[in-house]
């Protein structure tokens, strides 16, 4: 059984201030190892170029830090594209992002379906999202990195909506099983995984060898919340991650921008809660 976590802290909810600013909180709260962002103002993405990222590998040494996690935002790109011009640039950045992840010593990088056109049918997303991981598996598993499925909020949360396919735990499962990739695995979000009616027990029962990341995330139907600010059990998801045995990192990425103006309270939120409890 687990008995602790490492903790990746995310410049996620950084936007408003520059790279050195979420450097120095970072620091200060004794975290080592981040699921990082590529997003401006830090690191420049997109399907036809990236950054050059050793000046970020300058400052993360400098400051004690390395990316283990990469989470490129989805943007307009959409692994559940249909062929065509958006499909082809999905597919490039992907790649992309696969290689940036390899320059910056991650290991993993973070995709879901966001971004699906809800006038396809199930089965025809589906079917693009496989075709899409079937060209970008090759190029992980040559990288030596590891692409990790997210779930995404569906139709039980229409305000923060994002695919009406590849939420639930049974869905995510099947395309894993469909697709039997080394280089393919899940990241849970406990907010979305709660969303869906999906529980930790199940999801473990489903893909517990497949599960690379866990999000510990509070929330609600309207979004992702800093620790205590949701509605959801957060110590009872985390005795459940132990009785699961789960021994992997923690990320404490919140997707969205809502703690833009205050970015730092979520992680010393997570911090406090997850060292009270004897997690971290």
């Amino acid at each position: 059984m687990a008995k602790s976590w490492t903790l990746l802290g995310s410049n996620g909810q950084y936007v408003r201030r520059p790279l050195d600013a979420f450097l120095a909180d970072m620091g200060e709260l004794g975290l080592k190892s981040l699921d990082f962002v590529p997003q401006p103002p830090h690191l420049w993405l997109s399907h036809a170029e990236y950054e050059e990222p050793a000046p970020l590998l300058e400052k993360l040494a400098a400051a004690g830090l390395r990316i283990s996690v990469l989470t490129p935002p989805a943007c307009r790109y959409s692994i559940t594209a249909p062929r065509g011009r958006q499909r082809e640039a999905t597919v490039d950045y992907y790649r992309n992002s696969i290689a940036l992840a390899r320059a910056l010593g991650a290991g993993q990088v973070v995709l879901g379906a966001a971004g699906a056109c809800w006038d396809l049918t199930p089965e025809a997303l589906l079917q693009n999202a496989a075709e899409v991981l079937e060209r970008l598996c090759p190029a992980a598993e040559a990288a030596g990195v590891s692409l990790l499925l997210a779930p995404v909020m569906g139709p039980e949360t229409p305000l923060i909506a994002e695919s009406p396919v590849l939420g639930r735990a049974e869905e995510l499962s099947g395309l894993l099983r469909r697709l039997e990739s080394p280089a393919l695995g899940v990241c849970l979000d406990t907010n979305v995984m709660a969303s869906w009616g999906d529980t930790i027990p199940r999801w473990f029962d489903l893909l517990g060898e497949k599960t690379g990341l866990i999000r510990l995330c509070d929330g609600n139907s309207h979004g992702w919340r800093a620790w205590g600010e949701g509605c959801l059990p957060m110590e009872r998801f985390a005795e459940e991650l132990r009785s699961a045995g789960y021994a992997g990192a923690l990320s404490l990425l919140l997707p969205g921008d809502r703690y833009g103006g205050n970015p730092d309270w979520p992680h010393r939120r997570a911090v406090e809660a997850l060292t009270r409890g004897g997690a971290a």
